[in-house]
């Protein structure tokens, strides 16, 4: 049994309810303690630190986000282009980058539907009911378990305009900025197929990425999307709010932003803000999530995305300081 597969069966084991109360317990205790060391202008990047995130839920990363925001709000340039972006990136949880060419995104809709697919967002987590079929299949076929699917790493990273996206050095300063350090990697690509369906997904529902608690994500939208069709909703500034699972039932949608835009658009957003897919779907929605991070995610263990652990670092050594997969 290999190390990935210790650490997932661990996490697992940690989901486990008795397990998870006694470990919201000391998270309490740990919260408390860094509350007072962030408090003192300490150190945010302490090994101890990232050990935790690991383990624990959302508390201690709202800490450390909240202190990552007072950092960089302290030491960005605003005349400097990239750090304007990262300036509203860590203020409203999104940013609009670019837009790829016309050509880019019909090459890269044309390839991604002559692939395979499979019938969860999620293409290697066990604890979905996946099936790999083709995109017509998908699109064709009601089914009441599914309306969104999924393109698994190696699929993504054989798009030779995903793969040029992966190696952009834009997108890399942006991240190293956002994340304030040198030592990041790529640990997730996802390309999701959502069409228009009477089936509902949870991740329709406003919610949070739990991952860990220094990324960020860099989508692509593929095909044209409006607040009426596709548009992903977003909470600006909610990366740096205290989670909790009642919160989302208080959120007003006058204070929620749809983000529109034509196909090719890129974005870079912080996935702990409260976000949610767009039930109303008219057209085939494609996109790609790419997410960066300078700390082991769980989701990379759990998601199992460490199977392309090979395909994932042939990127990142060419642009990370250091491999942590």
């Amino acid at each position: 049994m290999n190390t990935d597969v210790i650490i997932e069966k661990s996490l697992r084991f940690c989901q486990i309810k008795i397990i998870k109360f006694f470990l919201q317990i000391f998270e309490v205790i740990i919260f408390w303690y860094y509350s007072k060391q962030f408090k003192k202008r300490k150190k945010i990047n302490s090994k101890f630190f990232i050990y935790c995130q690991f383990i624990y839920g959302n508390k201690i990363s709202a800490l450390y986000r909240r202190r990552k925001h007072e950092i960089l709000v302290e030491k960005l340039d605003l005349n400097s282009e990239i750090d304007s972006k990262v300036y509203e990136l860590t203020n409203k949880s999104y940013v609009k980058l670019f837009d790829l060419s016309s050509q880019e995104v019909k090459n890269s809709v044309e390839y991604f539907y002559k692939q395979k697919i499979y019938t969860s967002h999620v293409p290697k987590d066990p604890t979905y009911q996946n099936k790999l079929i083709s995109v017509d299949e998908f699109l064709n076929k009601e089914d009441p378990t599914y309306n969104i699917a999924s393109f698994d790493i190696n699929t993504s990273l054989n798009s030779d305009v995903v793969k040029k996206l992966c190696s952009t050095e834009q997108i890399w300063k942006i991240a190293r900025k956002y994340l304030n350090t040198e030592e990041i990697n790529i640990f997730s690509i996802n390309t999701m197929l959502t069409k228009n369906s009477k089936t509902r997904n949870y991740v329709e529902n406003m919610h949070v990425d739990f991952d860990s608690a220094n990324t960020v994500v860099f989508f692509i939208y593929w095909t044209d999307v409006s607040k009426k069709d596709g548009a992903t909703k977003i909470l600006p500034g909610s990366h740096l709010y205290l989670h909790d699972r009642k919160l989302p039932c208080y959120i007003d949608e006058s204070l929620t932003k749809y983000l529109e835009d034509r196909g090719g658009a890129v974005f870079a957003i912080d996935p702990w803000a409260l976000h949610a897919g767009n039930p109303n779907i008219s057209l085939p929605r494609l996109v790609t999530w790419i997410r960066f991070s300078s700390m082991p995610a769980h989701t990379y263990y759990l998601n199992r995305n460490y199977l392309f652990k090979d395909k994932l670092n042939e990127i990142n050594q060419k642009f990370s300081r250091r491999i942590i997969l």
